[in-house]
C-alpha cells in the first residue's frame, strides 16, 4: 500500500511539472499564447529605418617607423561576443534620387579629439605588447579567422605612436600653407561619368568569420568582420544610400578596422543597434574586400561629406599620406545636404567661448574678432586671428596657432560641422552667422559624395574607393 502510494505522488508530481515546463516555455498562460511586444524605435529615428547617425572616423593612427619601443593597450571593459545576439530589420527601401537630410545631432566629435587620447589612469587589467626585434617593414593582411574570445588575445605587432593631436604637438604645430597645398581644379582632377564593372561581387566567406575588435560606447566590443561592419555601415549612411556607395563604406570601414587592429588598436566607432536586411546583403558581398597602397592596408578614414574639396591628411593631421590628397568634389554644391548649412551665435557665446578656451579677452566691434586669413585645400581655413591674436597658449603651456580646425574643435566644441566655412556679424542683430561647407574632418571617402558619384555618375564601389584615396586599389 505505501509502494502504491509513492508510485502515485511521484506520477502526480511528474504530471505537474510537464504543466508547468508547458505554460512556462511555450508561453501558454491561462489558455492564450503569449507574444513579445515589438521594441519601439529609437527616440528620432522612423519606425521604418534604422538610422544613420555616423558622420566619419573618430581615432587617427600613425605608425611608428622606429619600430621601436612597447606599443600599450588599455582594455577597459572588455565585452563579449554579444553582437551574434543582434536583432536584423527586414525593412528593404529601393535607391532614391534624393537622399534625406542627415539629422542633428547635440555633439560631434570627429577626425581627431584634441581631449581624446591616452588614460593616464593606472588599469588593472592593462597588457603591454613588446615589439619583436626584427619586424617586418609592412603589416602581413592575414585572411586566417581569429578564434572567437571574449578578450582580446596578445598579439605581437609592430611599434605604434598614437598620433598625437596638432593642437598640442609641437611637431605638428599649425598648418603647414604654400602655394602648392592648393588643390588644381583642373578637369582632368574632375571625375567623369564610369560604365560600372559588370563583375559579380562574392563576398569572401572566411573573412566575412574573422574577428575584429572596436570601441563602442567605452568598451570593447568584438564581433565576426561581418557583424561589426554591417553595424558600422548601417550607423554611418543607413539603407537609403546607392547601393554602390553602401558597399564602398563597407569596404573602407573594413579597411580601417583591420588597419586599426593590425597595428594593436581598437578604433572608435558607432554601432547601429539593427541593421536592414538590404544592408547587411551589401555588406556580405564586399566582406573582405580591402583598399591597398603599394600593396599594404591603408588607413581609410572618411566623414560625411566634403567641401567641395576633401581634405588633405597634411592639413588636418600633420601626416602626410599619398593616399589621403585632397580629391576635388564637383558634385557637393549640388547634391551634398551639409553644403552651406548656418548657425548662428551671439557676440557674448563668442566671446566666452573665446575667453575660457585661448583666454584672449575680446572687446570693441565684434565685426574685427574673427579674421579669416588663408585658406587651404579649396575652401578649408587655415590660418587665422581672433582679436588680433594668431596664437595662443594652451593649460600645458604650448603656444598653439590659431587655425580653422583649432577654431571649430576647441573654441567651438565642433558646433560647426565643418572647418571650411565663412563667418559673418550682424550688429543689428548681434550675432555671428556661420557658413559650413561639409561635414566632419573631410579627410578620405566622402560618404554623400560617394553616394552622388553612384546616384548621378554610375560609379561602382572600387571607383568611388580608387577616387577618394589616390593611387589605391580595392582587392
Amino acid at each position: 500500500m505505501n509502494k502504491l502510494s509513492l508510485v502515485k505522488i511521484l506520477a502526480a508530481l511528474l504530471i505537474l511539472n510537464c504543466y508547468i515546463f508547458t505554460c512556462g516555455v511555450m508561453g501558454t498562460v491561462g489558455g492564450e499564447e503569449m507574444t513579445q511586444q515589438p521594441e519601439e524605435a529609437p527616440e528620432g529615428i522612423p519606425s521604418d529605418d534604422p538610422g544613420a547617425d555616423g558622420q566619419g572616423t573618430l581615432d587617427f593612427l600613425v605608425p611608428d617607423e622606429t619600430h621601436n619601443g612597447f606599443v600599450e593597450l588599455n582594455l577597459l571593459n572588455i565585452a563579449p561576443t554579444s553582437l551574434i545576439d543582434k536583432t536584423v530589420q527586414s525593412t528593404y527601401s529601393e535607391r532614391h534620387e534624393e537622399y534625406s537630410e542627415p539629422e542633428e545631432e547635440d555633439e560631434e566629435i570627429l577626425g581627431v579629439d584634441d581631449d581624446y587620447g591616452e588614460d593616464e589612469s593606472e588599469d588593472p587589467n592593462e597588457i603591454v605588447i613588446q615589439v619583436p626585434d626584427e619586424p617586418d617593414d609592412a603589416v602581413e593582411q592575414s585572411s586566417t579567422p581569429v578564434a572567437t574570445t571574449t578578450e582580446p588575445e596578445i598579439i605581437t605587432t609592430p611599434a605604434v605612436t598614437t598620433t598625437t593631436p596638432p593642437a598640442t604637438s609641437a611637431t605638428h604645430d599649425g598648418i603647414p600653407v604654400d602655394g602648392d597645398d592648393t588643390p588644381s581644379t583642373a578637369s582632368d582632377d574632375q571625375p567623369d561619368a564610369i560604365v560600372p564593372d559588370d563583375e559579380p561581387d562574392t563576398g569572401d566567406n572566411t573573412s566575412a568569420g574573422e574577428i575584429l575588435y572596436v570601441r563602442s560606447n567605452g568598451g570593447v566590443v568584438s564581433g565576426t568582420a561581418l557583424e561589426i561592419v554591417s553595424k558600422i555601415t548601417q550607423n554611418e549612411v543607413g539603407y537609403t544610400f546607392a547601393p554602390e556607395a553602401i558597399k564602398a563604406q563597407a569596404v573602407a570601414a573594413y579597411t580601417y578596422v583591420k588597419f586599426c587592429n593590425e597595428y594593436g588598436t581598437y578604433p572608435s566607432v558607432g554601432l547601429a543597434s539593427t541593421v536592414a536586411d538590404s544592408v547587411e546583403v551589401l555588406v556580405q558581398s564586399v566582406i573582405g574586400k580591402a583598399v591597398y597602397y603599394n600593396g599594404a592596408i591603408i588607413q581609410a578614414v572618411y566623414s560625411a561629406s566634403s567641401a567641395g574639396y576633401t581634405a588633405s591628411s597634411k592639413n588636418v593631421w600633420g601626416t602626410d599620406y599619398p593616399y589621403l590628397e585632397s580629391r576635388f568634389c564637383d558634385l557637393d554644391a549640388k547634391y551634398d545636404p551639409n553644403y552651406g548649412r548656418t548657425v548662428q551665435f551671439s557676440s557674448d557665446d563668442i566671446k566666452s567661448r573665446v575667453y575660457s578656451v585661448t583666454g584672449i579677452e575680446l572687446s570693441g566691434d565684434p565685426s574685427d574678432w574673427i579674421v579669416i586669413e588663408e585658406r587651404v585645400d579649396g575652401n578649408y581655413v587655415g590660418q587665422m586671428s581672433i582679436g588680433g591674436y594668431h596664437s595662443y597658449t594652451d593649460n600645458e603651456g604650448d603656444t598653439l596657432k590659431i587655425t580653422g580646425r583649432r577654431f571649430r574643435e576647441r573654441i567651438m566644441s565642433f558646433d560647426l560641422r565643418s572647418s571650411a566655412f565663412d563667418v559673418a556679424y550682424d550688429s543689428t542683430t548681434d550675432m555671428f552667422t556661420f557658413t559650413t561647407y561639409g561635414y566632419g574632418h573631410g579627410v578620405g571617402l566622402s560618404q554623400n559624395g560617394a553616394n552622388a558619384l553612384a546616384t548621378y555618375l554610375g560609379y561602382d564601389y572600387k571607383q568611388i574607393l580608387t577616387y577618394y584615396y589616390s593611387g589605391t586599389e580595392v582587392m
